[in-house]
């Protein structure tokens, strides 16, 4: 499946502080390689969490430095960072409202 882009904009910008929160985790995610999506899946999350603002009210603000450090210059010590972040984000978020999320991009992104 392919998605319509244009909107990615908007959605990022209509995203409430907990999708924010999830949108940076699947950053988290797929900058340590853990995430289980195909790469198109992937590169479309990735857009979604370049386009959205920067704050957040789980995150400690150096976690979009880290994510751009992971991408940039990885090091197994940013990816145990990383792992100690997605993993206290993944226990609050939960797996059901992380589905949740990603099926109502999803959906966003098809309309």
């Amino acid at each position: 499946m392919y998605y319509n882009l244009d909107s990615m904009g908007a959605i990022a910008k209509g995203l409430d502080s907990f999708y924010r929160d999830c949108a940076i985790t699947v950053a988290l995610k797929i900058s340590d390689d853990s995430c289980k999506m195909d790469h198109y899946e992937k590169s479309v999350f990735m857009l979604l969490y370049k386009h959205i603002e920067k704050k957040s009210d789980f995150f400690e603000a150096d976690v979009f430095d880290l994510i751009e450090q992971a991408n940039t210059s990885p090091s197994a010590t940013i990816y145990a960072d990383i792992k100690k972040r997605r993993e206290a984000a993944m226990d609050f978020i939960t797996r059901p409202k992380m589905k949740a999320f990603k099926s109502d991009i999803r959906d966003l992104l098809s309309e």
